[in-house]
């Protein structure tokens, strides 16, 4: 029941375990105490992950990272709120903006991974651009760009500094804040997001095509046993490390060979850049499901 609102405090998970032990035990000693109690959390902590609670500690509450159980979203429904929290992005009211970040924690504790993973791809896919009427022009100047397969000469904005890049666009995407656009940056060799309103210039290159597409910097994360037993292909860099899961960069890989490698590796691999990487490999996916559901 401490855990019914997602998150309890120590201090109540402490004693409900103290007072069963000093019973039992008959133990008066509070240091000895105070380490049998933690044993004994820690025991029941790890035998709820086996059933795929997940437990912290974030300083004095426990709090749950994921439930026992998932409620399974439609597609509508994922629409709907991704519309929601999107909007309340906007909202002046700090309140309701705080109060709708809560639905969204706890909404989130109870989506299965598959939902997740379809929501964070929603708000990309989403045309906001008739939020921007300003922006029209370039909108459809960038769309011109990603289309026509070139290299520009792009100057924009980066944290005050004007920053001046030889790029290939790849698309336009949009939040509920503004519209950027994807580029390849040639000579870091990594794919960078630009607001709209940040750019400055944009110069088509002279007798140059963008045709090292392939060149592409994909990040992706492993869990699970795949994530300690992965070799390091060439191309591929270590970008974070953890205990359960670690987080790779993979530049140069023929985007074809890439999608079926990773897609052998299921549920353990998420692309999470860029965008519209992560947003193809959803739809080969979705198709791939389709086969399976047409029979």
């Amino acid at each position: 029941m401490l855990l019914y609102n997602d998150e309890a405090d120590y201090s109540g998970v402490y004693n409900i375990f103290k007072n069963d032990i000093v019973e039992e035990n008959e133990i008066y000693d509070d240091k000895k105490l105070n380490n049998l109690v933690q044993v004994v959390i820690n025991k029941y902590t790890n035998a709820l992950k086996v059933f795929g609670v997940k437990i912290r500690k974030d300083k004095h509450k426990y709090k749950l990272d994921s439930s026992l159980y998932s409620v399974n979203y439609s597609l509508n429904d994922l629409k709907a709120l991704s519309i929601l929290l999107g909007a309340s992005e906007k909202m002046p009211d700090e309140e309701i903006y705080e109060n709708i970040s809560d639905l969204k924690s706890s909404l989130f504790l109870r989506m299965n991974n598959s939902n997740k993973s379809t929501f964070s791809s929603l708000i990309s896919d989403k045309d906001f651009s008739f939020f921007y009427t300003d922006l029209k022009k370039q909108i459809s100047d960038c769309k011109n760009l990603c289309k026509d397969n070139v290299v520009i000469d792009l100057t924009y904005l980066h944290k005050n500094k004007t920053i001046r890049c030889k790029c290939i666009p790849k698309e336009v995407t949009y939040d509920v804040k503004t519209a950027y656009l994807n580029v390849y940056d040639l000579s870091r060799n990594e794919n960078i997001e630009i607001a709209l309103p940040n750019i400055l210039s944009m110069n088509v290159m002279p007798n140059r095509s963008a045709k090292c597409g392939s060149a592409i910097t994909v990040t992706f994360k492993l869990k699970g046993r795949l994530a300690k037993t992965y070799k390091l292909k060439e191309g591929e860099k270590l970008l974070d490390k953890n205990d359960d899961e670690i987080i790779v960069t993979n530049s140069g890989e023929p985007l074809d060979k890439l999608y079926a490698r990773l897609m052998r590796y299921a549920e353990l691999c998420e692309i999470l850049s860029p965008k519209y990487i992560r947003n193809e490999m959803i739809s080969l996916l979705n198709e791939t499901i389709k086969l399976y559901e047409e029979k």
